[in-house]
């Protein structure tokens, strides 16, 4: 295990990388929107999806202090991405009103915090508690040894992440395929990376 110390620096480090991974996110998602209008932000948001995972799970695993910090920074510059390119800007631009951008955060903040209750730490806690009865059952044991107790909790955590990632990133598959934006918001889009294109050549002819 980690010193205090480690794990109030690990902490401080990652709350950086978190902040520099929202500004990341922005600005990928942004640049992807002007590239391809209706899908680049979902690019975007799939990407993140597949490079946080086994970022992750790499952390989970690390026994090593300098790996942990590295893994778990990564795991931060690449995991925040997806509210600022994608679900931010998504929701934004569905909404017709503020109203209906004030129900939609509304909507995903209770479904966040009620998943996050259910399905965080109390599954968690008993899917190790089974894990490590199992294993003190196999081996006759009453105490089980603490790297037992650290292998079962990071199979638990990594194994419930995969799987709901896992849906989040079919999700974003599905939607890679199927999503629309109203004609209006698509041609406001579409008339942006226009005018940026003619902006960028106007910059180039007077330069010349």
């Amino acid at each position: 295990g980690f010193t205090t110390d480690q794990i109030v620096q690990i902490q401080f480090s990652v709350g950086i990388s978190g902040m520099i991974g929202s500004w990341m996110g922005g600005v990928l998602g942004d640049y992807f929107a002007l590239r391809y209008p209706l899908k680049g932000r979902i690019y975007v948001a799939l990407a993140s999806v597949s490079l946080h995972i086994p970022t992750y799970g790499m952390f989970l695993y690390s026994t090593d202090y300098k790996w942990a910090v590295f893994w778990y920074n990564l795991f931060y510059l690449t995991a925040t991405w997806t509210p600022a390119a994608a679900i931010k800007p998504l929701c934004a631009a569905l909404a017709r009103n503020t109203s209906e951008r004030a129900q939609i955060v509304s909507m995903w903040i209770l479904i966040e915090k009620t998943c996050s209750a259910v399905f965080g730490a109390p599954l968690v806690g008993y899917l190790t508690s089974r894990l490590l009865l199992k294993e003190a059952t196999r081996n006759g044991a009453i105490n089980v040894a603490s790297s037992s107790k650290a292998q079962s909790l990071a199979f638990s955590l990594f194994s419930l992440s995969v799987f709901f990632w896992g849906i989040c990133g079919v999700c974003w598959l599905i939607m890679a395929f199927t999503f629309n934006l109203p004609k209006t918001e698509a041609a406001k889009l579409e008339d942006g990376s226009q005018d940026q294109n003619e902006d960028e050549e106007l910059g180039r002819f007077k330069l010349q």
